[in-house]
């Protein structure tokens, strides 16, 4: 934020940047073989970008989606970035199972972890969902979709992109 808070402001040009997924100092790390992610994809993705200064602010963050993703020589060649990056280069890793995860690599993180979403939350923002996507339905539906998430909100979306094809826009 350009403001200097902790918090973004959501207002300044660099929140909406980032807001947008268009901030140049924010690299989401997508990976093109659905089941990995290979020591070339970092190596050209983190290693040699991360030599670069920030563009805008005074760090680059980069952030990797579904880190169990990567395969062992993957995370090996991330560990050498992880053991001596520059001061303006931080990084997420994002997983849902930690366990894939090398040691050596979260020993040298700041582990976070997140409680499941309530199934009430989930149910509320499928109704908003659907709602705006026009698709007719029945609070049961939803609740039903959201309990079978157990607390993961990607899966209830994928849930509920499936039933809605599946049904032609009527839940029941």
């Amino acid at each position: 934020c350009e403001k200097g808070g902790k918090e973004p402001c959501g207002i300044c040009h660099s929140c909406k940047q980032a807001m947008t997924g268009n901030h140049p100092d924010i690299i989401t790390l997508t990976h093109e073989k659905p089941n990995s992610i290979g020591v070339e994809d970092i190596r050209q993705k983190i290693s040699g970008d991360m030599l670069i200064k920030p563009y805008q602010g005074a760090r680059k963050i980069y952030i990797m989606n579904e880190g169990d993703k990567m395969t062992i020589q993957a995370q090996n060649a991330l560990l050498k970035t992880l053991e001596e990056p520059p001061r303006h280069a931080k990084f997420i890793l994002a997983t849902t199972e930690r366990h894939k995860i090398i040691p050596t690599i979260l020993s040298r993180c700041q582990v976070f972890n997140f409680n499941r979403i309530k199934t009430e939350d989930i149910s509320k923002h499928l109704a908003f969902l659907a709602k705006s996507e026009q698709v007719n339905f029945e609070p049961e539906a939803l609740q039903v979709i959201a309990q079978k998430a157990d607390g993961g909100l990607r899966d209830a979306c994928s849930l509920f992109d499936q039933m809605v094809s599946f049904t032609g826009n009527q839940l029941t």
